[in-house]
């Protein structure tokens, strides 16, 4: 055996077969090609079904039903909490917004004042005024 390699032979054994080629290239282009086609072919076919629908939809021009403008303007039963959700909420927020960013006083008698947050972070900073936990032991 050792001397049938050197001499460039490469060792075989009739009971091992193995396929030529692994895909044939042509065959999955063709495959390929086909499968975009029919997907573009399908895309046009989709719009234009969507087209007609469209227009036959404008054409019928069904008007809506009665009932359903009854209940559009209908208001909801009692009690009616909230009548104007959206500027309440931007009322609410500009209040908080005013609270979180001016000075006031509190109790001027006690001395207590109101920062803006801000200020505040920096004041804490500043005086150290944040617990400082105790150095762990290494074990």
């Amino acid at each position: 055996m050792a001397a049938n390699n050197m001499h460039g032979e490469e060792p075989r054994n009739p009971h091992v077969h193995h396929e030529p080629v692994d895909i044939n290239a042509r065959s999955l282009t063709k495959f390929g090609m086909v499968m975009a086609g029919l997907i573009v072919v399908f895309l046009f076919g989709l719009w234009g079904v969507f087209e007609f629908l469209a227009k036959r939809e404008a054409e019928l021009g069904r008007p809506v039903s009665p009932a359903a403008l009854v209940r559009a303007q209908k208001l909801p039963p009692e009690p009616r909490l909230q009548a104007h959700a959206t500027q309440d909420m931007r009322e609410m927020r500009a209040n908080e917004d005013r609270l979180l960013h001016q000075y006031a006083w509190i109790d001027p008698d006690k001395g207590i004042v109101r920062i803006p947050v801000d200020k505040a972070m920096d004041l804490v900073v500043e005086r150290s005024l944040l617990p400082v936990l105790p150095e762990r032991k290494k074990q």
